[in-house]
């Protein structure tokens, strides 16, 4: 056989070895230092505290999230009662129009045989200086009207 293509021994050199320098290493007495009772006795009640707290707000948000759906539902119901009084009123408006329109008007007075207006039947009239107009009262009217007069005459002189 032939040489061949390559040599293992020359490509597997070995390294030399290194030394790994340690870090020099010594045990010394510390971590967590013991608590007296009252001092354990504080830190357990800071814990019960925070966890207090900490409910306490998980409560308060869960309240806060019910009021929240409960105003949502009211403000659903306004609603959907607003569209429906606006339905209404819509309702209302359009038959008040067609009822008021003046052909329906007209068509209505004819069937309970009332006539339009004829220019012999309006007079007009001129008013005096006092721009005012008086209706003849009848005859008790005008007794009931003098005897109130005179009762709040002798009741202002009275005074």
């Amino acid at each position: 056989m032939g040489q061949a293509a390559y040599d293992y021994n020359a490509v597997r050199r070995r390294k030399a070895p290194q030394t790994q320098r340690k870090a020099n290493l010594r045990v010394a007495k510390g971590g967590k230092r013991r608590l007296t009772p009252l001092q354990a006795a504080v830190h357990n009640a800071m814990h019960l505290v925070a966890a207090a707290l900490l409910v306490g707000f998980a409560i308060s948000l869960l309240w806060s999230e019910s009021q929240l759906v409960e105003l949502n539902d009211q403000i659903q119901d306004a609603k959907a009662q607003l569209v429906s009084e606006q339905s209404q009123y819509t309702y209302y408006n359009s038959t008040l129009n067609s009822k008021t329109n003046i052909t329906s008007v007209e068509e209505t007075a004819g069937r309970l045989g009332l006539m339009k207006i004829d220019q012999s039947q309006i007079t007009y009239i001129r008013l005096g200086e006092s721009d005012t107009l008086e209706r003849t009262q009848s005859a008790v009217r005008q007794w009931t009207d003098f005897i109130y007069n005179g009762a709040v005459n002798i009741l202002g002189t009275i005074r």
